[in-house]
């Protein structure tokens, strides 16, 4: 019965695994990515990089922002940080899309429209797909979850695992890379999978709150928030208070930095400005809310705050977002998620694996050849099309119009491109050492383009200049290149296990069944 249960679990271990295996590792990589985003962001941005001190006009950016949305209820500003040196605006405007925009933090001016790092967060929660990609996300997550738990339950050797790799090759070689880091990341994968379905859960059962506040989300969300909600007064406003002197005023209040300002019923004579606290050191983020009156700018109340079940949801989405506790935290996602990010490929190489000699043998094409196209167009491609997001973002030109959606064609052109070419390639090359390759030469050239293109941004001008943050992103695409390149060495000739020659395939089919017949249970995939 024992026996029984554990390969019930192998079975749904690997089939959990198996069915969403490539979009968890598109939410990974772009997760881990994303913990990196405002980093990103200005490594994208050149216009900030040699920008000249001065004092910071949040006036001049809530200018410009409404002007770009002039019917707008609602915009939100966030000041200037050591991770983002601009304006981030955000803004809604019924019936459009809604606009994420960075400003000069001295005069205001818009400065030249990227993607950046914020690509990599949607991509991460909604396959840059909208609704449905949140659905499919959090159905992969589900199964995930469900993955987890069953693997926990059929490894018995879980803590041996942990310190056991075999480098040889094949079946063997791909199980333990998948056992070891799973096991190395296995709460930080547990946590990562909870927290995400659950911080989108008013997204996936969203009936209650429809009934309970008939469809009008706003109210929903203002009474989670605890803030009071001034009564419409119904004309417009006679003036607009001075953001500066409202944000001055509640950084003394608050004793520390603001996370952003908040300016409510832009048209009406009852505007609002609600200043968040930053709280960096806190899981939940800020906890403090200020209040300020949007005509005269007169401090007015602090909002009460959230009740303990909107404090449990900010805590659990603080986890997953990972917006507290510094660089080094940072780092430490990072490095779990690229580590979920191997388990995940491994785990997809060791299906392919198990089942190589025996489809060749047997002339199974369809559901074989259907993973194998997969695995070389999402595990080899995305990479590449991520790096190739960079590259594209310092060879457009500054000027160019519609720019951030041109970077993002280029991430999708440069996937299916090396999709197709992995998959064209399967049968007459090694498409994962080509495209291995390949991703190495562009991470690897990374800072000689960027030197070439915006000299001033170059690696020696920003260790010269100590800006870490600019330094960092070009350090670290060198380091990954090495390991790209490393991997495209490792990937050996074309005769792999996935192409048996016809002078192996008598041997294979000897020892098929002595296989069969050694594998330890927890090592089953069905």
């Amino acid at each position: 019965m024992r026996d029984t249960f554990r390969q019930s679990m192998a079975w749904l271990h690997t089939w959990a695994g198996l069915i969403v295996g490539w979009v968890l590792f598109v939410i990974f990589l772009g997760g881990t990515l994303a913990c990196f985003d405002k980093e990103l962001d200005y490594w994208m941005r050149p216009a900030l990089h040699r920008m000249a001190p001065g004092a910071v006009s949040m006036d001049a950016a809530a200018a410009s922002l409404r002007a770009m949305a002039p019917h707008a209820g609602t915009f939100y500003l966030e000041p200037p940080t050591s991770r983002d040196p601009s304006i981030h605006g955000l803004v809604f405007e019924p019936g459009k899309p809604y606009i994420d925009v960075a400003f000069n933090p001295h005069d205001g001016q818009l400065i030249p429209g990227t993607v950046g790092g914020t690509f990599f967060f949607t991509l991460h929660y909604d396959l840059e797909a909208g609704t449905i990609g949140v659905y499919l996300v959090g159905l992969a997550g589900m199964l995930m979850l469900l993955a987890l738990v069953s693997g926990v339950i059929i490894h018995r050797r879980i803590f041996k695992d942990f310190f056991m790799f075999r480098p040889g090759g094949g079946q063997r070689a791909w199980l333990d890379g998948h056992n070891l880091t799973g096991v190395l990341g296995l709460p930080f994968h547990l946590m990562i999978a909870y927290t995400g379905v659950a911080i989108m859960m008013s997204s996936y059962m969203f009936a209650g709150v429809q009934v309970a506040y008939r469809g009008d989300m706003g109210r929903f969300f203002q009474e989670l928030a605890g803030a009071p909600v001034p009564l419409a007064l119904h004309r417009p406003p006679p003036r607009r208070a001075s953001l500066d002197a409202v944000l001055a005023d509640a950084v003394r209040r608050l004793d520390g930095p603001a996370q952003y300002m908040q300016v409510d019923r832009i048209h009406d004579a009852s505007t609002t400005i609600s200043v968040l606290a930053a709280g960096n050191d806190q899981v939940a983020g800020g906890r403090r809310t200020l209040l300020y009156n949007g005509v005269t700018g007169a401090f007015m109340a602090e909002a009460k705050g959230p009740e303990t079940a909107y404090r449990t949801y900010q805590f659990l989405s603080g986890l997953h977002r990972v917006q507290f506790g510094g660089t080094a935290l940072r780092w430490l996602y990072f490095l779990l998620g690229g580590a979920g990010c191997v388990m995940l490929a491994c785990g997809m190489q060791v299906w392919i694996a198990k089942r190589a000699r025996q489809a060749a043998l047997a002339g199974l094409r369809s559901g074989y050849g259907l993973v194998r196209a997969l695995n070389v167009g999402v595990l080899a491609g995305m990479p590449l099309a991520c790096i190739a997001l960079l590259w594209v973002n310092r060879l457009l030109p500054a000027s160019l119009i519609g720019r951030a959606d041109w970077e993002a064609r280029g991430f999708w052109a440069a996937w299916w491109l090396a999709a197709f070419w992995g998959i064209g390639r399967m049968r007459r090359g090694n498409p994962w050492r080509e495209l291995f390759a390949a991703t190495a030469a562009l991470l690897l050239a990374l800072p000689l383009i960027n030197a070439l293109t915006c000299p001033y941004s170059s690696l020696l001008h920003s260790v010269h200049d100590r800006d870490w943050t600019l330094a960092g992103v070009d350090l670290t695409a060198f380091v990954l290149g090495l390991a790209f390149a490393w991997l495209a060495y490792q990937c050996g000739p074309t005769d792999t296990p996935e192409h048996p020659t016809t002078r192996t395939r008598q041997a294979t089919g000897r020892r098929i069944a002595a296989n069969r017949a050694s594998t330890p249970a927890d090592e089953v995939m069905p």
